[in-house]
């Protein structure tokens, strides 16, 4: 597995004035005048929930995993685009080697750190080695003196991790101040905003592409940077460098699987491994103790439940046991694999929302077919948006559940799955987060806003050509002439009441 390889090379490079080779070149840089704290990755609560035994191994995976802001590690099992210049040798001898690479060769300097993935060398602490000189015409590499010969065959890697070097300097300058170092939202301006700042750790972005359920692409990212979120405090990047951007989204990509990543491996653990699971157990097994002592014949076999303390150290015992005997290693190569399949598929072209017609033409009937479908039970769309598309729907009023249990959130109205209160969208602004391509409203009413109560009617409950109807109902809100609402009404009554003789 290319992250062991890549998290056992150390030790000459950091004596050097490089970071161990197991993290990625250069030490990055500060954001803002002087020092400043030490940026950390925060631990959800979750995490931080988990008996001491747990708590230690889990931090240990995503140490060694996933690394600190300033030493991330690649972990190549995920489907980022790290950075750095892949390449296989052709021919080897003693002194140098022909090699051929696939990406950019003015990469290749003098002094660029090479990492060896596969071959006898990979993974020893003592083949870590670095370009000495490469003749891009002839393909010829040396490597500094001592290294020892691979063979034909062996891949490599030069400078790799440069890409989401850049991407964290873009990040911590950036964005950082709104996402957090973490990527949790929660970033020191974050609080002061309304709508709240995504937080990645969910590993689920509201405006993309894809079919429900699926994650996020590149491209949807990208428009996101490049252009922004009309109507939030998301602005347009539009002036960084393609590069930058390209950076920048692969690893806001790798926040996203690292959060949930933990987000999915803590789950796992907590129902046996977390403190208020056993609290929670204890007192229901408490509960039925002093109920069963209550009964005269029951009382005599009644088992008083264990002290805390004791449980919190079996269930230590138990998580030691679990960790030797390999089944944690196995849910950590599960969670893994979920998460590489899932990035992955999104980037394939069948889990992109692909209208099977075109838009149908904008006229009066299509924009009135739109909407009889918005004020249907088929979608009941001014529940939320309300009848004229205010925003200002009957659910808006309403006291919600939290998705999962009984329990209601303290606030009337809608929320999303981060907890944040959420409007719905006045239509009539003509102003769309997703994007207000024609195509944007269709993936929108297609596939639902993730994350949110926006559902979806694609595939079943819509066929195409009504969902371009109701695009074209939408679309036109904006230019609708204003309906005067009920306490505009009557202000205008009372004023003609005041204007009458006696009054």
């Amino acid at each position: 597995m290319f992250r062991e390889t890549f998290a056992n090379t150390m030790s000459k490079y950091s004596s050097l004035g490089f970071p161990l080779l197991m993290f990625f070149g250069l030490t990055l840089l500060n954001v803002g005048c002087g020092a400043g704290p030490q940026a950390e990755f925060k631990f959800r609560e979750t995490t931080k929930d988990l008996v001491p035994e747990a708590l230690r191994a889990v931090k240990k995976t995503l140490s060694e995993d996933f690394g600190t802001p300033n030493k991330l590690v690649a972990w190549e099992r995920f489907p980022i685009e790290y950075g750095g210049v892949k390449g296989i040798v052709t021919e080897a001898n003693a002194k140098s080697l022909v090699v051929k690479l696939d990406g950019e060769t003015l990469k290749v300097n003098s002094g660029s750190p090479l990492l060896w993935v596969n071959g006898s060398q990979a993974g020893s602490k003592t083949a870590e080695t670095a370009v000495a000189s490469f003749d891009s015409a002839s393909g010829r590499l040396t490597l500094e003196s001592g290294a020892a010969t691979p063979n034909v065959g062996d891949r490599f890697v030069i400078a790799h991790g440069e890409e989401m070097q850049l991407g964290r300097v873009v990040y911590m300058k950036n964005c950082m101040h709104c996402h957090g170092v973490t990527g949790d939202g929660a970033g020191p301006t974050g609080k002061f905003l309304n709508p709240r700042p995504r937080d990645y750790r969910n590993g689920q972005f509201k405006f993309t592409a894809t079919k429900p359920g699926e994650k996020a692409t590149r491209d949807d990212l990208h428009r996101i940077v490049r252009y922004g979120i009309p109507g939030t405090y998301m602005p347009s990047f539009l002036l960084l460098g393609d590069r930058e951007t390209s950076a920048i989204v692969e690893y806001v990509r790798w926040l996203a699987i690292r959060g949930e990543f933990e987000k999915r491996l803590v789950a796992d653990l907590s129902s046996d491994y977390s403190t208020s699971s056993i609290e929670d157990t204890l007192e229901k097994e408490l509960a039925a103790y002093k109920e069963k002592i209550k009964d005269p014949q029951e009382k005599a076999t009644a088992v008083k439940p264990v002290s805390k303390p004791k449980a919190l150290k079996a269930a230590g015992a138990a998580f030691a046991k679990f960790e030797a005997d390999k089944e944690y290693e196995g849910l950590i190569d599960e969670t893994a694999n979920l998460l590489a399949d899932a990035w992955s598929r999104a980037q394939e072209p069948e889990t992109l929302v692909l209208p099977s017609i075109q838009r149908v033409d904008d006229t009066a009937e299509s924009r009135e077919r739109g909407r009889l479908l918005y004020m249907s039970d088929k979608t009941k769309c001014y529940t939320c948006h309300g009848p004229t598309g205010r925003g200002d729907g009957a659910a808006t009023e309403d006291f919600w559940a939290k998705p999962g249990t009984n329990e209601k959130y303290p606030n009337r109205g809608l929320h999303d799955e981060w907890g944040n209160p959420l409007k719905p969208r006045n239509l009539t602004l003509g102003q769309y987060r997703g994007g207000r391509r024609p195509v944007d409203l269709f993936r929108r009413m297609y596939a639902g806003i993730k994350g949110t109560p926006m559902p979806a009617f694609g595939g079943t409950a819509l066929k195409d050509e009504e969902l371009w109807d109701l695009v074209n109902f939408v679309m036109s809100l904006p230019y609708q002439p204003r309906q005067p609402s009920a306490a505009a009404h009557k202000t205008e009554e009372v004023a003609k009441v005041e204007e009458k003789p006696g009054h």
